[in-house]
């Protein structure tokens, strides 16, 4: 019977770790394949480069038609955020990360 569960926690640790694997792969490698990137492409093709690992910021319906917005996380916490209009990317940036956690203070 604690084969049973050994195997089991094993089997469970993999699929883990795999997961998690893929998402740090993706967030190491967003800075190279940012620059794979150009206005136009469509989302499965910014899914082919980037991965499938982005976040929905925003889906909105407006009078030029269907936005939305995607969002990868890089290995330092920052976003590339991707603007899409139609399918299409339309414009991207990058948000850094709050550099200023516990020790900042914005009184002189």
């Amino acid at each position: 019977m604690n084969i049973i569960k050994y195997v089991l926690l094993a089997g469970l640790s993999v699929c883990l770790f795999t997961s998690c694997g893929a998402t740090l792969s993706n967030a190491l490698a967003a800075d190279s394949n940012i620059q794979k990137l150009e206005l136009g492409m469509t989302k499965q093709e910014i899914v082919n480069i980037m991965g499938d690992t982005y976040k929905r910021l925003e889906v909105k319906q407006t009078s030029k038609g269907y936005r939305e917005t995607l969002g990868y996380l890089d290995s330092q916490d920052g976003i590339y955020r991707f603007r899409l209009l139609n399918n299409k990317l339309q414009e991207w940036d990058y948000l850094q990360p709050n550099k200023c956690k516990d020790n900042c203070s914005n009184d002189k």
